[in-house]
């Protein structure tokens, strides 16, 4: 019997085990196929992005003291980790309803339905986080690039450098961060896009990754958020 982690909860602590082991899916990439008059076969569009999915998890549980609190529980959206990849840690929203008939017997089973972000990110976020105080290589593990979390501690004008595309920041006090998922540059609770001058955000591809800067910089934390297909 297996288990899983839902919005920090623990599946066992309320009496829920995975019955089946739930198949392991990919996420499906985005791509449309264009027909053109005239044309020979098709156009493929790649947005280069993918989609979300579903994962079907089976339970049983014995008994339905805690009914009330099961149902409270598994709604609404948060991390989920499943018992088949313990180090990985999807972000998903129940998708399903909840059949209560099938939950108010001894022994009962039900389905569960994620869905699921289409990357899985590493369990250990807080010891993958990197802190630089001099240019050096990095390498993502995971199987697709990565968006990370960069706080630059420097001041004045300072140029990142990653894989010898350039990211400039104007007029740092102290420090800057850049969340390259969010597309958002600040210091605190601080706006701060007004101070970067990339055309794209950072990101690190899969394999190695070289990072290097000029200015005033005293050193760089990193957040990867290394992830998976």
């Amino acid at each position: 019997m297996g288990w899983f982690h839902f919005k920090g909860k623990d599946s066992r602590d309320f009496g829920i085990l995975i019955s089946a082991a739930p198949e392991k899916v990919r996420a499906e990439r985005r791509v449309d196929y264009v027909t053109i008059p005239g044309r020979n076969g098709e156009l493929t569009v790649d947005e280069g992005t993918y989609a979300p999915y579903v994962i079907s998890v089976e339970c049983s549980t014995r008994g339905s003291e805690n009914l009330d609190e099961i149902l409270a529980w598994l709604n609404g959206a948060g991390e989920l980790i499943l018992c088949t990849e313990p180090d990985k840690v999807f972000r998903a929203s129940i998708y399903n309803k909840i059949s209560v008939s099938d939950m108010i017997y001894l022994y009962n089973s039900f389905l569960l339905q994620f869905r699921v972000q289409p990357f899985k990110y590493s369990v250990n976020a807080a010891g993958d986080a990197l802190e630089l105080t001099a240019p050096t290589t990095i390498r993502n593990s995971g199987t697709v690039y990565s968006e990370p979390i960069i706080t630059v501690f420097g001041s004045g004008d300072v140029t990142l450098t990653i894989n010898g595309a350039d990211f400039p920041l104007y007029g740092v006090e102290e420090s800057i961060t850049i969340d390259s998922e969010m597309m958002e540059v600040f210091k605190g609770d601080t706006n701060q896009n007004g101070k970067y001058g990339g055309a794209e955000f950072p990101r690190f591809e899969v394999g190695k990754n070289e990072i290097s800067w000029t200015g005033n910089v005293s050193k760089i934390k990193i957040q990867p958020r290394w992830r998976w297909l």
